[in-house]
């Protein structure tokens, strides 16, 4: 078993309004939100699946009195017997979770998603009202996640989420097709263990595209001489390349390296990130413009991948110790 214990707590209740969750099942079926009706109803349930994972769907229909509101609905206390990896992800509707550990609100819905590493979780959960809420979560325990994908690519993953320390909690866009996977596990249908199996065999899909968006392919496919090769074909590539620079995972997908090795790589090579080599080669190309030609500068911010003039303003000076204003000005002056 993975939950030691769960404890939802209503806001806006009568009293005796907490729920505590027996785990030795670790099963629950469809029950009623104890939420005020004012506010609106709903359901959730809860299921444990045969590799050791937990799923549960939740939907909350709210009255229109409601809409636009944001509304504290329940605060959650809950302890693990090992840390986990847990995935919150809407297909309706918007969530605010406040964090009472980090302190921190976490906004997700529809394509963007929470992801949690944590062993104990205490927060408080309030829902937007402006929208039905209907939402799957799915609970894998660490020694679970390593068995099925191995330790180092679980890891992989786990860093590519942004969640790697334990009690770390990051919001992720992600695909619809990927949580559609997601949305779909559980089959109204299906009871009993074949149904407990469609939708383990669901799981394993979503994990696996999961993997794949924020990880790549695993790592021992691709020779290291192979993936050297790429990322300086890459880097050359980027220099010739105008506007904005691709996104890590836009540009693993295109030189098929997986996202860490390129990071790692790409640095070990350069001796800088992907991300800052790339914005100082250009800064450098920007002086030779500024000092050389009369292009407008919201023209030279555009052609360098900056979403306004403002923004490449700030880096030439962080760059340079002076503004591209100044060197214009200076140069403009000897001519």
């Amino acid at each position: 078993m993975t939950i030691a214990s769960s404890r939802f707590t209503w806001s806006s209740s009568p009293a005796n309004s907490s729920m505590a969750f027996e785990y030795s099942e670790q099963d629950m079926p469809q029950t009623q939100h104890k939420m005020p009706e004012e506010i609106g109803q709903g359901w959730f349930q809860s299921i444990h699946l045969p590799l050791n994972m937990v799923i549960r769907r939740g939907i909350t229909h709210f009255k229109p009195e409601v809409s636009g509101k944001l509304l504290p609905v329940a605060t959650i206390e809950e302890r693990f017997f090992e840390p986990v990896l847990c995935v919150q992800s809407t297909k309706k509707g918007r969530v605010v979770l406040l964090d009472n550990r980090l302190g921190n609100d976490f906004i997700f819905g529809h394509e963007h998603c929470l992801f949690e590493h944590i062993n104990v979780r205490e927060s408080l959960v309030r829902l937007d009202g402006s929208e039905d809420i209907e939402m799957t979560t799915l609970i894998i325990g660490d020694s679970v996640l390593n068995q099925l994908l191995g330790k180092e690519y679980a890891q992989s993953l786990l860093s590519g989420l942004n969640v790697t320390l334990i009690s770390s909690i990051a919001v992720n866009k992600v695909p619809q097709h990927i949580n559609t996977l997601l949305h779909s596990c559980i089959s109204d249908h299906l009871t009993g263990h074949i149904g407990k199996l469609h939708i383990q065999a669901k799981v394993l899909d979503y994990l696996c595209a999961l993997s794949q968006h924020f990880v790549g392919e695993p790592e021992n496919q691709t020779p290291e001489s192979e993936i050297k090769t790429r990322i300086h074909q890459m880097h050359d590539d980027l220099l010739q390349l105008a506007g904005k620079v691709p996104s890590l995972n836009e540009l693993a997908v295109k030189y098929d390296i997986p996202g860490r090795k390129l990071k790692e790589g790409f640095t070990a090579i350069y001796g800088k990130s992907l991300f800052s080599y790339i914005s100082e080669v250009r800064l450098k190309e920007s002086h030779t413009v500024l000092r050389e030609t009369d292009i407008p500068m919201k023209n030279i911010a555009k052609n360098l991948g900056y979403s306004h003039v403002n923004h490449f303003i700030t880096a030439f000076g962080k760059q340079f110790g002076y503004s591209p204003g100044s060197l214009r000005k200076k140069f403009a002056k000897k001519t």
